[in-house]
């Protein structure tokens, strides 16, 4: 139902994209890590035209079990594992990383939320610029809103996307870290990708809410 409702939303919205070339962008980046938020994500998971490979960080408890099989029916393969939080705990983090850092490798486009689960919403963690580090390639920051949708009263006041809207995806300049990272360059980069997330996210909800005659009639297609 969930896979059916983002197709829906898809062929029934009319799309436009920031900037224009985006796709092209996005693609020269290739490999890179596409940074999103929590609850903001449901759009894109749409951004795959099996061109590329994607891999998509999902953490281990049951809700996740469900974006999981959902990202499959777009041909987006799931590495299991997610940063411990403020609670602590051992949630897979390490292993993700790795697994993550191993498909950059291989060419593939890693999709990981920035924030961390039962943490403070939008606000990076600092897993994603580890990556970063670790794998030397860059952070791309990507939003996805509609004109109409459904907040849900969760943590990270998930929306859902509804058909018949205007979609619109908006992508940041990419965001590099640097192989020997100090501790400042580190949150440096981690306070880039915030503000960039903050930043195209709120564009995407401002392009979506303009005129539909602004908007572009495009597939966004990656």
């Amino acid at each position: 139902m969930a896979a059916g409702l983002i197709r829906t939303v898809k062929a029934t919205s009319r799309t436009v994209h920031e900037p224009p070339d985006l796709i092209e962008r996005l693609r020269a980046q290739v490999p890179f890590i596409m940074a999103m938020w929590h609850g903001q994500f449901m759009m894109l998971a749409d951004l795959n035209t099996r061109e590329f490979n994607v891999s998509a960080m999902v953490a281990r408890h049951g809700d996740a079990e469900i974006m999981a099989h959902v990202l499959k029916k777009f041909g987006i393969s799931a590495i299991r594992g997610a940063g411990a939080g403020r609670r602590k705990k051992n949630r897979g983090g390490v292993y993700a990383l790795r697994a993550a850092h191993h498909a950059l490798e291989q060419g593939t486009i890693v999709a990981m939320t920035a924030d961390v689960p039962a943490s403070k919403p939008r606000v990076a963690g600092d897993g994603i610029v580890t990556l970063a580090r670790l794998s030397g390639r860059p952070i791309i920051p990507v939003a996805a809103a509609t004109s109409r949708y459904a907040v849900l009263n969760t943590w990270s006041k998930m929306t859902v996307n509804m058909p018949f809207s205007k979609l619109a995806v908006v992508g940041g300049d990419p965001i590099f870290v640097a192989a020997d990272a100090d501790d400042a360059a580190m949150e440096k980069a981690r306070l880039a990708v915030e503000n960039s997330l903050n930043a195209v996210t709120a564009r995407a909800y401002a392009l979506a809410k303009q005129s539909d005659q602004q908007a572009s009639d495009a597939p966004l297609a990656l």
